[in-house]
């Protein structure tokens, strides 16, 4: 958490080292530091910029998307391996309806086919 400091009596309170600041330093605390600095009434909260709740969410989705990576990446090849089962069932059962639709056909122009005598005599 991001305090300015804003009185200094000691060089150190409740173990936190102020040694290396002077009244209106900003310092970045831990969150409990800083509840403890402002509720001496040493520091007041400082408002993040723009740019740093930017770069501070950025991060915290970076983060997120890198934990999850792993999982991430199990998911897809799980979801690779269903596609390619799908899609060997699909040409198996293609492969079925065509032989089908083969039988059909020939059976068909069998039906329909005329049978020619022969002239041998």
């Amino acid at each position: 958490m991001r305090i300015r400091l804003t009185r200094k009596l000691a060089e150190c309170v409740d173990g936190i080292d102020l040694s290396g600041y002077r009244p209106g330093d900003v310092l970045d605390v831990p969150a409990h530091h800083a509840e403890l600095l402002i509720a001496e009434r040493w520091a007041v909260r400082v408002a993040r910029s723009r740019l740093e709740v930017r770069a501070s969410s950025r991060r915290e989705r970076h983060r997120a998307a890198a934990a999850d990576a792993p999982a991430r990446r199990t998911r897809t090849v799980e979801q690779l391996r269903r596609v390619r089962e799908q899609m060997e069932q699909r040409r198996f059962e293609m492969q079925e309806r065509r032989r089908a639709e083969d039988r059909i056909r020939e059976e068909l122009q069998e039906s329909r086919a005329t049978i020619i005598p022969s002239k041998r005599r």
